[in-house]
């Protein structure tokens, strides 16, 4: 997975011109709570390599570790004593390390990548990873740590997803916690913001406003965070077409605007002129997010995590180091003989030359599959 500082990792979709769709599900099945909690218990942990000699610095070794860290080395090692000093303020008092991190949005609406709604076994297993990080804290420091999530679902709002949809996504992230008993797992929406002060509407439109004049003034900060934003957010808004083979045209980077039919030249033209607008709304918010020191006024003193690593954030593999997806871009594949999760676009599941196994779950809220379950 690449790391991207601005938003989400994105990766390309693969050859889109191959259309040759395959009757790759040849079988269904059911699972119980029980079992659920079952297979993501028994996926792999990281193994860190701890080291050092006080319990900060074994603490902040695990996040420098391969297995753990995403994103460059430097970014820990460069800042070092901060980070040390601010796992010691809670050592110092033997309290639980709070961390935060901020994701879990919704599933993306690109019927390319995804046909669900509701988390599935890939944001089981990033919650599983969560857990992982926790449980290795607390082998180096008995306290051990918090972690609150910061949901995204607000988002939703310049990305063309309803907001009862990311707010049922949000609800049913907190039922998986509750499922997998992940006690010091916290859930929130970062959308809470929005009631802190009575203005966040006209200051998220006022910084959205002052960010398009500084792109259209050249300024270099705003142009670099557009363009590192843009390939993300274009795989990321919906067109509301659901045609597989109409999107894969749409999203096909070898056929030119001229070499497409009047459709596809249509969609892409209105997809182009949303993402121009959302990218400002989305930094917008970030921005109006920092302004009010909103995170460290709701969990005070935390350590972020990322899984858009920064200098000011320990960044950490989302799912494990064969996943190059994150949970809300495609379906969860399981592979039994290697008890691994992996996370692909549903197009390249549909094309592929395996066969697999639909695996629902009696207490999901979306009728599509929980899993998919391959031996190949």
């Amino acid at each position: 997975m690449q790391s991207n500082p601005y938003v989400y990792p994105y990766v390309p979709f693969a050859d889109l011109s191959r259309k040759d769709f395959r009757p790759v599900i040849v079988g269904e099945r059911r699972i119980d709570d029980e079992a659920l909690r079952s297979l993501v218990r028994r996926l792999p942990a990281p193994q860190p390599a701890v080291i050092g000699t006080t319990p900060a610095e074994r603490i902040l070794s695990i996040f420098s570790d391969e297995s753990v860290r995403f994103g460059p080395r430097e970014f820990i090692d460069d800042n070092r004593d901060a980070w040390l000093q601010k796992i010691d303020r809670f050592v110092a008092t033997a309290e639980k390390i709070p961390f935060t991190i901020l994701g879990f949005p919704f599933k993306i609406a690109v019927p390319l990548k995804t046909n669900r709604t509701m988390p599935d076994l890939g944001e089981a297993t990033a919650l599983r990873r969560l857990a992982d990080i926790i449980d290795c804290v607390r082998r180096e420091y008995a306290p051990g740590a918090h972690i609150t999530v910061f949901t995204e679902g607000a988002f939703g709002r310049f990305s063309g997803i309803p907001e009862s949809v990311w707010i049922r996504y949000r609800e049913a992230l907190k039922r998986l916690v509750a499922i997998l008993d992940y006690n010091d797992i916290e859930i929130r929406d970062l959308g809470d913001m929005e009631n802190t002060v009575p203005d966040f509407a006209k200051r998220w439109e006022a910084k959205t406003a002052e960010l398009g004049r500084l792109y259209e003034n050249g300024d270099h900060n705003i142009r670099e965070k557009y363009e590192g934003t843009r390939e993300s957010l274009y795989r990321i808004i919906p067109t509301k077409e659901r045609n597989l083979e109409v999107l894969m045209d749409v999203y096909n980077e070898d056929l030119t605007d001229d070499a497409v039919s009047n459709e596809v030249r249509a969609i892409r033209k209105r997809l182009r002129e949303e993402v121009h607008k959302a990218i400002f709304k989305y930094h917008a918010y970030l921005g109006v997010r920092d302004d009010l020191h909103y995170l460290e006024t709701v969990a005070p003193d935390a350590i972020p995590l990322s899984v858009s690593p920064k200098p000011n954030r320990l960044g950490i593999i989302p799912l494990n180091l064969a996943s190059v997806r994150l949970p809300y871009h495609g379906v969860p594949v399981y592979y039994p003989e290697k008890n691994l999760v992996d996370i692909e676009y549903l197009v390249d599941l549909l094309r592929s030359a395996a066969t697999y196994t639909a695996v629902h779950w009696e207490n999901d809220g979306d009728p599509k599959p929980f899993y998919y379950e391959t031996y190949a």
